[in-house]
């Protein structure tokens, strides 16, 4: 039977070899995205869930009389969204928009980071108009726009300047 003879390795080598081990492990692990954030393309990481059950969450769900998301379609590059909204009066209408939109469309892009382009497609109800639900305009939003806005400044007869590419039906 043979005894293999133990090495004599000084103290101080093996703490040293375990702690540079412990810092570059820790250095080729590390990412300039925060915790949690998903990374697109890569293998391994979910998608995040961006539909018309999840995104209500955020918006709200349209109803005969509450304003919401009523449909929501992923195209090659964009969302399009139609959202409802209820209104009492038809007066200020463009102001009562940017009051409901604004925080609800800050918390989206909050909430989906890797969301970027959607297409607004904004439908009024007037109580007491004949026509139930008429298409009112459309907007686009990116996160560029949502990055580069400062929101706390931004006043409702505002809103509309902040996004791109709005048509007014007519």
């Amino acid at each position: 039977m043979r005894i293999l003879k133990r090495t004599n390795v000084p103290a101080l080598l093996f703490p040293i070899v375990l702690g540079a081990a412990i810092v570059l492990s820790g250095a080729a692990c590390k990412t300039n995205e925060p915790a949690g954030t998903p990374a697109p393309g890569k293998p391994g990481v979910q998608a995040e869930a961006i539909n018309l059950t999840t995104v209500s969450e955020v918006l709200g769900k349209a109803t005969a009389e509450n304003s919401g998301v009523f449909d929501l379609t992923k195209g090659d590059t964009e969302y399009w969204l139609d959202y409802h909204f209820y209104t009492p009066e038809a007066k200020d209408i463009d102001d009562d928009i940017g009051m409901d939109l604004a925080p609800k469309i800050q918390a989206l892009y909050k909430k989906y980071k890797t969301l970027d382009r959607i297409q607004f497609i904004i439908i009024v109800f007037h109580t007491g108009s004949s026509v139930e639900w008429t298409p009112y305009c459309s907007f686009v939003m990116t996160r560029k726009v949502i990055n580069e806005t400062d929101w706390a400044k931004l006043l409702a007869p505002n809103f509309f300047q902040a996004v791109l590419e709005l048509k007014y039906v007519e």
